[in-house]
């Protein structure tokens, strides 16, 4: 009988070749509707959620009594009904920090792009307009990372990496987080807390690292774009629904910013008709665009599926797992407990 239901394909498993612990035994639905989602898990002891899989709704969470964890591929936790896990008294864990590397450097390096003008650079030579395009960016003035003031929204473990690589090229960097950090984590990292509106007025650059929730969601829209001052880069490898699509098009159709480096949309993929895809050619000029990807290099891939696995591990022994999201912490068959963490989430 199989430990884990994996909803991540035998093959793209397969593909990372995992260390699997000798306590798991996997198995990989064919298919992925509801039904046969609940009809996996009987008897088996964890889920294993990836993003680009189906959503793990109320009506499956319901339904898997034998299921001990929801075990998230990744950092993000938005492909699971928080609240309908807590109801279900089912625990609900992530995998923070281990593409915190990959994001990082994708967000540095889109940045370098931006500011150099590197894809526009490529596609104007290619074209036969080498002295023009350079005449002009020279006219203009090419920008460094150097001296760049970053924001930071949030301060997690990709957002400690970028700071930490920001410094290290001559940055100043600031952040605005939920919860301010200690004095000694500001001065390790030389970083400055600001409030979100203070960030966006004062950012060159400003980097998203927060997860998906009520609170995020379109946290970023036309107002706090019109914060950021004329010519600043926005960076978005967080999720696409914390930004206003529509409004981001707009400012880069008005020059307002100097580009954008966006590696997640709302929705996923995007159609033909997205705001950001249907720009004119002059705005499409100033922004970058990635596939979902910034953190799925080969290492990063294979760490979050092995950090993924040593923790439903600890489940399968009986033990507590790690990075658990919703407040529960093992399985709860008794409604009043369920019902005391849910109250305190709530608060």
């Amino acid at each position: 009988m199989p430990t884990v239901v994996s909803l991540l394909s035998e093959d793209k498993f397969n593909s990372a070749k995992p260390v699997i612990p000798q306590e798991l035994n996997i198995f990989f639905p064919n298919q992925l509707s509801d039904l046969d989602i609940i009809n996996a898990c009987e008897g088996a002891d964890c889920l294993f959620s990836v993003g680009s899989a189906a959503m793990i709704n109320s009506f499956i969470l319901e339904r898997i009594p034998d299921i001990k964890i929801v075990q998230c591929m990744g950092v993000g936790f938005d492909r699971v009904d928080i609240p309908a896990s807590i109801r279900a008294g089912i625990p609900v864990a992530n995998v923070p920090g281990s593409n915190a590397t990959s994001v990082a450097e994708y967000v540095i390096g889109s940045l370098i792009a931006i500011q150099r003008r590197l894809v526009e650079a490529d596609a104007e030579i290619k074209a036969g307009n080498y002295l023009s395009f350079r005449n002009n960016i020279l006219r203009e003035g090419i920008k460094e990372v150097r001296g760049s003031k970053i924001g930071l929204v949030g301060f997690g473990n990709i957002g400690r990496q970028v700071a930490q690589i920001a410094s290290v090229l001559g940055a100043s960097v600031s952040y605005c987080a939920s919860h301010r950090q200690p004095p000694n984590v500001e001065l390790q990292y030389s970083i400055e807390y600001k409030t979100l509106d203070s960030l966006l007025e004062t950012s060159d650059v400003i980097s998203l690292h927060i997860p998906l929730n009520d609170k995020t969601r379109g946290l970023i829209g036309a107002r706090e774009l019109a914060l950021m001052p004329q010519g600043s880069i926005l960076i978005n490898t967080a999720r696409g629904e914390i930004v206003d699509q529509k409004a981001l098009a707009e400012v880069l159709e008005k020059g307002h910013l100097a580009g954008a480096s966006i590696d997640t949309f709302t929705p996923e993929p995007p159609g033909d008709d997205h705001p950001l895809l249907t720009l004119s050619s002059n705005a499409k000029k100033r922004l970058l665009l990635n596939p979902h990807t910034s953190g799925i290099t080969v290492g990063a891939y294979k760490r979050m599926i092995e950090n993924a696995l040593k923790n439903m591990a600890r489940v399968v022994r009986g033990e507590v797992p790690n990075n658990i999201v919703n407040g529960i912490l093992r399985r709860e068959n008794d409604l009043q407990s369920r019902e005391r963490v849910s109250k305190q989430l709530e608060e």
